[in-house]
């Protein structure tokens, strides 16, 4: 009988995911629907009020580790992997929301790319954003990833892929996961020293835009650094 009750509440679930938008939805519903393919009798209302309770809201449930993940209360390695696997696929989602071609000559639309690549991203990283002489996006990648504290740039991979990429105009962006957007004194320093190796090789650092916790910044648009962009 409660395996009945809860294939129909699983199929009126459904029933109104594909008659309203997303919006209509509590965040612990869409958590528990996504819950159903790791539990497939249980009820998994319980098990999604417990997740958001836990890490604040569905973007924290997605930041979480495994490890984080399983101490809370019905939730084992499998479902821990399976939302560390949807977490990938939601990252690569949003690394890929730019289209080769798409103009991002406008400071918003640089921060608002940027603001998506690390939606999910509990670490910090540095990211390199190739563009092309209008500003067009052409690709992005990772250059280096470190604790949440500190990220270790590798600087001559910067300039190298740079150079492989025969793009005229980068970007660069890195985040602050635990804490404000604003720029340290040590992100200035590798700003300035990236942007005149780059300048050396005839590549443009059109940006350096930082993402915290709660804001985006762009160097460029709050004149931080005037001697290199005027």
């Amino acid at each position: 009988m409660s395996d009945n009750i809860h294939d129909g509440h699983r199929e009126r679930m459904y029933k109104r995911l594909s008659e309203h938008s997303p919006e209509s939805f509590e965040t612990h519903e869409l958590l528990e629907m996504l819950l159903y393919s790791s539990y497939k009798r249980a009820d998994t209302n319980e098990i999604a009020h417990e997740l958001i309770d836990r890490f604040g809201s569905l973007a924290g449930v997605f930041s979480a580790s495994e490890k984080e993940l399983m101490e809370v209360p019905g939730v084992g390695l499998s479902t821990a992997r399976m939302i560390a696997v949807i977490r990938a696929n939601v990252i690569r989602l949003l690394s890929e929301s730019a289209r080769k071609g798409e103009d991002l000559s406008s400071a918003r639309a640089m921060m608002e790319y940027c603001t998506g690549l690390f939606k999910f991203v509990d670490t910090e990283q540095l990211r390199i954003i190739y563009l092309d002489g209008s500003y067009r996006f052409v690709a992005q990648e990772l250059i280096s990833s470190g604790t949440i504290e500190q990220v270790r740039p590798d600087v001559m991979r910067i300039i190298e892929r740079t150079v492989q990429k025969r793009c005229p105009v980068v970007l660069l962006t890195h985040n602050h996961p635990k804490s404000s957007e604003m720029p340290s004194t040590e992100d200035k320093i590798l700003t300035r020293n990236i942007f005149n190796l780059l300048d050396k090789a005839g590549v443009y650092l059109a940006d350096h835009i930082i993402v915290g916790m709660h804001g985006t910044y762009s160097m460029r648009s709050n004149g931080l650094l005037p001697d290199i962009w005027d």
